[in-house]
């Protein structure tokens, strides 16, 4: 988090290594992990990471707010905490593993999907060479994962190639992970330091699914 810096430690045993973790607290320093209604949640529970320091004044030394933007200060700063937009779990050591940004959870059918989990089997395809999974509007799921794909060079990008990536990525998620829809793509947008900018593949009110060549995969999605 840039609004606070980071103040939990992987330093003492026993020490997850490889496996998305990010330390644990050290005072004066508390966290908590909460629902979307701001609820702690138990041990190994997806949620939401809040933050804040101990003592009368949990902003002083910390994180006072935004310069000129009270209103985004205010509701960064919920219930006493700071909210930190970050969907983790924390396990009953009080070691915090980082899931995904809040933004890029997708809720389909009330489960929640990290895009950045589905995003890591894909790029392991022989046949992809950039990935971006995104959410979607659909009327029966609420949301529906949405893959916006560039495939290597040589692979035609038709609907059997789609439903090969359909087929791996069943074989190493639950199958509602599963890209409802694939879009191949020549390139993906991407920053100034070559990550992939998911904000700049559509344009804003654009819905993806209505594209020319968007390969709708919802029937094949079913459980195994």
């Amino acid at each position: 988090m840039t609004e606070v810096g980071r103040w939990t430690t992987n330093d003492h045993e026993p020490r997850p290594v490889g496996a998305r973790a990010i330390g644990r607290p050290i005072a004066p320093l508390e966290v908590k992990v909460v629902d979307e209604f701001d609820r702690d949640v138990p041990s190994d529970t997806e949620g939401e990471l809040v933050v804040r320091l101990a003592g009368e004044n949990p902003r002083k030394g910390f994180f006072a707010g935004y310069l000129d933007d009270a209103a985004a200060t205010e509701a960064g700063w919920r219930g006493g905490w700071w909210h930190s937009g970050d969907v983790v779990r924390q396990d009953k050591s009080g070691m915090i593993y980082f899931v995904d940004r809040r933004k890029n959870m997708i809720r389909r059918s009330g489960e929640n999907i990290a895009a950045t989990e589905v995003e890591t089997v894909l790029c392991q395809h022989p046949s992809i060479s950039q990935i971006a999974i995104v959410g979607v509007s659909d009327e029966r799921t609420g949301e529906e994962i949405f893959a916006c794909i560039v495939p290597t060079p040589g692979c035609k990008a038709d609907r059997e190639l789609a439903q090969s990536i359909l087929d791996y990525c069943n074989e190493q998620l639950a199958y509602y992970k599963a890209p409802g829809w694939i879009l191949f793509l020549d390139h993906l947008p991407v920053t100034a330091t070559e990550k992939i900018n998911k904000a700049q593949i559509f344009a804003p009110g654009l819905d993806p699914k209505t594209l020319v060549g968007a390969i709708d995969l919802r029937s094949a999605k079913k459980r195994r």
